[in-house]
């Protein structure tokens, strides 16, 4: 999409140099449930990356507008090219418009993989730890069990509770065995609403891989991108 100037009277929102009007705020979201309270925090985003991307004349390529394309129609149900023509007439779009709005997107994918690729080694080296490969089983319910059953098949008597097995990057298993040591027993500990024991069946340290870089600066992403939100002017303009 390309940032128009306007009146702060026809804008829905003004995020530092860039305001948006009501449909193409509408625009950059993809479906999604009624009342998702998450859309005035996407919006604001976009909205920053846009910021980012203003004085972006670098060109794209066939690949960069294709695959910005195709994020943009599984987002908004777009299966094929009658839903797709569909949609621009439900929107009094031209192909010409759609053609720059794909850009937008494209450009502002592209400044964000790179941002990533810039954040990702630092953030892997002051966090290494998040990002160890840890496979575990946990158990979440109304009441304690005791962590020797998770050795000896004992959870068919645990009563009513959720049984996870499966391997997770440390930061995002339960806080209580995001730090503990392979075969390691954790709890009976109060968790949420109720309590959890868990054991780490496999626990691999971080290495410097693509996969493990790539989820490093999704998550360093996140942080810039909150930290940009903080230092923005952000007016919302209600009519």
């Amino acid at each position: 999409m390309t940032a128009v100037p306007v009146t702060a009277s026809a804008a829905v929102l003004t995020v530092d140099r860039v305001r948006l009007r009501l449909a193409e705020a509408l625009m950059l979201l993809p479906r999604r449930p009624y009342g998702d309270r998450d859309v005035h925090d996407e919006i604001v985003e976009q909205c920053l990356l846009m910021n980012e991307t203003l004085e972006d004349g670098e060109p794209l390529g066939d690949a960069d507008i294709r695959a910005a394309t195709e994020e943009f129609r599984a987002g908004h149900g777009l299966r094929d090219r009658a839903s797709t023509l569909a949609w621009l007439a439900e929107m009094s779009l031209s192909g010409e418009q759609f053609e720059a709005f794909m850009a937008g997107i494209a450009r502002r994918r592209r400044f964000r993989r790179r941002k990533e690729a810039e954040l990702a080694p630092g953030h892997l080296a002051a966090r290494r730890g998040d990002f160890d490969r840890v496979r575990a089983l946990w158990v979440i319910g109304s009441q304690p069990v005791n962590g020797e059953s998770l050795r000896g098949g004992g959870l068919v008597a645990c009563g009513e509770a959720v049984v996870t097995v499966g391997e997770r990057w440390a930061r995002d298993l339960p806080a209580p065995l995001r730090r503990a040591a392979h075969d390691t027993l954790v709890g009976p500990v109060t968790y949420g609403d109720g309590y959890l024991t868990g054991i780490v069946l496999e626990r691999r340290a971080g290495r410097d891989d693509p996969e493990t870089l790539a989820a490093a600066g999704e998550t360093a992403f996140g942080e810039w991108l909150a930290d940009r939100r903080r230092r923005a002017s952000i007016e919302w303009h209600w009519l």
